[in-house]
Order: C-alpha cells, then sequence, then structure tokens
C-alpha cells in the first residue's frame, strides 16, 4: 500500500517491521510511556526512505492539529515550527490535507498489520479475541495523538480519502468478527457482527480512561472488555467460563 505523497510509499514488510518494535514495547505487564511528541515517536524506527524534513512536518503536524484543530492550523504555522518559510512545506508535502490523510491512514494501518500479524490464529477463540483487545488497547494507549486526530478530524478529508480510512477500519472489524464466531455459540453467527462493533467503540474509548502508566488498571480493563464481549456473544456458560483476572 503506498502513501498518498510519492516521498512515503512503503510496503506491508516496512510497516511490519515497526510494528515488531511496537510489539516489543507492548508486552503484558509494562507500563506503556505516551509518546514524546516533542521529540518524535521513539517507538517507530525512522524509515530509511523517508525524508528526515517530511519527518519532522509530520510530527508537528501532529500535535498542531491535536492541539489545534486541522482547520485552525495554518501553512504559515506549520512552516515557522520547522524554521522555514511556508513557500518551502511543498518541497515536502502535496497539500495539508494529503499530509492529515497519510497520519491517519498509517495509525489504521500499522493497528491493522499489529492484529493480523500478532493474532495466534491456531489458538482457541477466547485466547485471540484476549490478544486482539489486549493489542488494540495498549496500541492505541501508546499512540493517543493519533487515535484523537483519526477520531477527530477524519471529517476534513475528502470523500475518497474517507472511503480509504473505512475501508481499513471495516478490515478491522472484519478481522474482529472472524475470531467472534471462533467462539462457540448458537448465536455467533447472528450477534458477530453488532458484538463487534460495540467492542470498537469501547476499545476506542479506552484510551481515555486509562493511563498508560497504570498497568495493572490496564490488565484488569483488557480483562472486563474481553469478559464483556464473550457475555454478550454467547451467554452465561462462556462467560462464567472466562476468568476475570489473569496473571502476567
Amino acid at each position: 500500500m503506498h502513501r498518498w505523497w510519492p516521498g512515503r510509499r512503503i510496503d506491508i514488510a516496512a510497516r511490519l517491521t515497526v510494528n515488531r518494535s511496537l510489539r516489543a514495547s507492548c508486552q503484558r505487564g509494562r507500563s506503556l510511556p505516551l509518546i514524546d511528541l516533542a521529540h518524535g515517536d521513539a517507538s517507530r524506527p525512522v524509515r530509511a526512505d523517508t525524508p528526515p524534513v517530511h519527518e519532522q512536518l509530520r510530527t508537528v503536524a501532529l500535535t498542531l492539529f491535536v492541539e489545534h484543530g486541522f482547520q485552525a492550523v495554518s501553512l504559515r504555522q506549520l512552516a515557522m515550527a520547522l524554521g522555514m518559510q511556508a513557500g518551502s512545506l511543498y518541497n515536502h508535502m502535496e497539500s495539508k490535507q494529503i499530509l492529515l490523510f497519510e497520519l491517519i491512514e498509517e495509525h489504521e494501518t500499522d493497528l491493522l498489520d499489529l492484529l493480523e500479524a500478532d493474532d495466534p490464529c491456531q489458538a482457541d477463540g477466547l485466547t485471540r479475541l484476549r490478544s486482539y483487545v489486549d493489542l488494540h488497547i495498549r496500541y492505541n494507549l501508546m499512540h493517543q495523538h493519533r487515535l484523537v486526530l483519526a477520531r477527530r478530524e477524519s471529517r476534513c478529508l475528502s470523500a475518497e480519502q474517507r472511503a480509504s480510512i473505512e475501508a481499513t477500519r471495516q478490515a478491522h472489524v472484519d478481522h474482529l468478527e472472524k475470531i467472534l464466531r471462533q467462539i462457540p455459540s448458537p448465536a455467533a453467527a447472528e450477534q458477530s457482527s453488532a458484538v463487534a462493533r460495540s467492542l470498537m467503540s469501547i476499545l476506542e474509548d479506552a484510551p481515555t480512561w486509562w493511563s498508560p502508566d497504570d498497568a495493572p488498571a490496564v490488565e484488569g480493563f483488557i480483562a472486563v472488555v474481553t469478559h464483556m464481549a464473550v457475555g454478550g456473544l454467547a451467554g452465561p456458560s462462556a462467560e462464567q467460563s472466562l476468568p476475570l483476572a489473569r496473571s502476567a
């Protein structure tokens, strides 16, 4: 998959390299640091094919777009933050809107790649579900600013860009539905779609409820959310079979 700006073309293998770094930081029981936006995303290695100025521009844009809103940030503000003239920005991006799309698209595709690559496909449905919930919550806790940007500023994208983002988000739901259908339940086929969409809403709101430094609270929340999903899908018998607590 390519980015809209030609200089940002990277393949799936490159994103999976990034995700291996993320998974190393997402080990259970470890506190999760917030991204230091002033110094860039330390959890994501600099890609050899990424122009350094463009990487700086992405970091600055993410900060300003989240703090002030996409429409309120001018090219002049972006340029001043980088110590350059506004006209020089076009050497490093195609447009402000495409820069926004790039940030949102990367957030969604990196998360999808991580969830698919780290899915214990041969395990039972409950194990796969807990892994999905665990990774989703930890990833978004580590990337709260990107999550806020994706949820709040998607409306500023073009129709074509929104369709691309929605296709990726639908792939998230489809992947989760496949996991839910693996959980033994007569209602799995009928309820998996509704449960998947409800669960996605909870997972996307989770970073606003918990601090990434509070590892016990995060662990407990992951167990509770998994328990709720199974209860909604499979009824009391499956719900009782899933423990609320789990040792690290």
